[in-house]
């Protein structure tokens, strides 16, 4: 379960990082695209309108970052890589996974390609020449990134690593998926004051995306919900969402610049603003 050498990212560097693809050297094939996600991999504290079940187990995992390396540990006081797992899991997702890295990899089901956020990563960073049995794992983060507990190494205890660095390529063994990614959604929550966003990672094209809008304004009336790709409008809905039942409606995007307007009818007053951009 140790980790000899990491390359530690900076989370806002990969806040604006394109898709990534890269092949390993060792037996596992590693084809990353980054399955999107508001959360990956921005800090915890700054919560995004692109939710998906995977979303809360790398939040969780991103809450442990700069927890000490501690053998045998799965709490703040400290943590060892399938610790850290454990822990996320059983938290988010009501999961008892087994506790070594070798026992994660044989039981859990392969993860298909591309790699989706929540997907656990393995490597054999032992000294072989060649890798052969998982020792290490980590949580993938989107964006060609991972979270994971190192014991050794420039920097230590739970970092961010990217799995194009040689290191980590050359020593993949494969995917795991614990967590099914089902369909991403758009949640808006509608208020008072206008607000405007925009999500600099993108979403994979041939994804289906739900738009949920719930209304946490004083007033309530129909609104409309306009859908423009590349400044032309392609959807428009006559929605009435209230906060104990929202509106939503689904669409597949394709490549391209989009942006979503919920706006009053009354006078057309624009509510909000989100804006995203959908890559192969």
């Amino acid at each position: 379960m140790t980790v000899r050498r990491g390359m530690c990212l900076s989370c806002w560097l990969l806040l604006t990082a394109p898709l990534l693809s890269a092949q390993a050297a060792g037996p596992g094939s590693l084809v990353l695209h980054a399955a999107f996600s508001m959360s990956s991999p921005l800090p915890v504290e700054m919560p995004g309108p692109f939710l998906s079940p995977p979303d809360n187990v790398v939040r969780a995992a991103f809450a442990y970052l700069g927890v000490p390396y501690v053998s045998g540990g799965e709490s703040h006081q400290g943590l060892d890589c399938s610790g850290l797992i454990y822990r996320v899991f059983h938290d988010e997702a009501g999961l008892d996974l087994p506790r070594g890295v070798q026992a994660l990899f044989k039981y859990g089901p392969p993860a298909a390609s591309p790699l989706h956020i929540g997907d656990l990563v393995f490597f054999d960073t032992s000294a072989d020449a060649l890798p052969a049995a998982a020792t290490h794992v980590g949580v993938y983060a989107g964006a060609g990134a991972f979270v994971h507990a190192a014991s050794e190494g420039s920097r230590t205890g739970v970092i961010v690593s990217a799995l194009s660095n040689s290191y980590y390529r050359n020593r993949f063994l494969g995917a795991r998926r614990f967590v099914q990614w089902r369909a991403p959604v758009l949640s808006l929550t509608l208020t008072d004051n206008f607000r405007s966003l925009v999500q600099t990672s993108p979403f994979p094209s041939r994804e289906e995306l739900k738009i949920r809008v719930s209304n946490g304004m004083t007033g309530g009336g129909p609104l409309d919900l306009t859908v423009l790709k590349d400044g032309v409008r392609v959807r428009e809905a006559r929605i009435f969402p209230s906060a104990q039942r929202p509106s939503e409606i689904s669409l597949v995007p394709d490549p391209g610049q989009w942006t979503v307007r919920v706006s009053r009818i009354f006078k057309g007053r624009e509510l909000q603003n989100v804006s995203f951009s959908v890559e192969e």
